[in-house]
């Protein structure tokens, strides 16, 4: 996305990304996107905050789905699948084991030989970095 012709040219960041599905109160389904940033409901004027899901409807000129309405305008519950993993607390996440004392010899071991003929190519008449 662009805001400006020519040298000038700036790229816009985007105010945000597709969630994924949600259903509505009302029985039907939409597609739920989360902000990138503070926005405004279309609707209502509240703050849509960072990270919040909102739902878009349709402009009446374009037909684009650019009107922004936030969880309080519209209710929606998120459906399974992605949104639930993404929201759910996230597992502690272990430690890696510490590496053997071995583990680095091997690697020389295995290493070496390549290590030292790229030094020797690098020498006086020889390639050079």
């Amino acid at each position: 996305m662009k805001r400006k012709d020519g040298p000038e040219a700036t790229t816009a960041l985007p105010h945000s990304e597709r969630a994924g599905e949600a259903a509505l109160g009302s029985g039907g389904s939409t597609t739920v996107y989360r902000a990138l940033r503070d926005l405004p409901c279309s609707r209502c004027a509240r703050v849509i905050r960072l990270g919040d899901l909102f739902t878009r409807d349709a402009d009446r000129a374009t037909g684009l789905p650019l009107v922004r309405r936030c969880r309080a305008c519209v209710p929606f519950k998120t459906t399974g699948g992605l949104l639930d993993n993404l929201f759910q607390a996230a597992e502690p996440e272990t430690k890696p084991e510490a590496a053997r004392p071995d583990v680095q010899e091997k690697v020389l071991s295995r290493l070496g030989p390549a290590l030292k003929a790229g030094r020797r190519g690098r020498g006086p008449g020889g390639r050079s970095a």
